[in-house]
């Protein structure tokens, strides 16, 4: 027997009114970890130990950190950017709001 749509309805409108939604997503982020601890732990892994994971080797770790730096170029450029058009937009706005 499992639960049904209006079950897990009234369950989920019992936990928003009981958290208030702007707790729901730290609720259900630690229901998460929790969970994944779990199941970590019940395979046998050790905290922080992530699977079959290759080691990086140094060109690796320098190509990902080039990767890095060029994204954080480029988000901050385009940053400088949306600046530059809110000061044309405050700009026209004082000027129509001084005619």
């Amino acid at each position: 027997m499992g639960l049904g749509g209006w079950e897990w309805g009234v369950i989920l409108l019992i936990v928003l009114i009981f958290f208030g939604a702007g707790k729901l997503p730290d609720v259900f982020r630690q229901a998460g970890k929790g969970i994944r601890a779990f199941k970590d732990a019940s395979e046998g892994k050790a905290e922080g130990e992530e699977g079959e994971e290759e080691e990086e080797t140094p060109e690796e770790r320098k190509e990902r950190l080039r990767k890095r730096k060029e994204k954080q170029k480029r988000l901050a450029e385009k940053d400088d950017l949306d600046d530059e058009e809110a000061e044309k937009v405050s700009s026209s706005a004082k000027k129509k709001s001084a005619e």
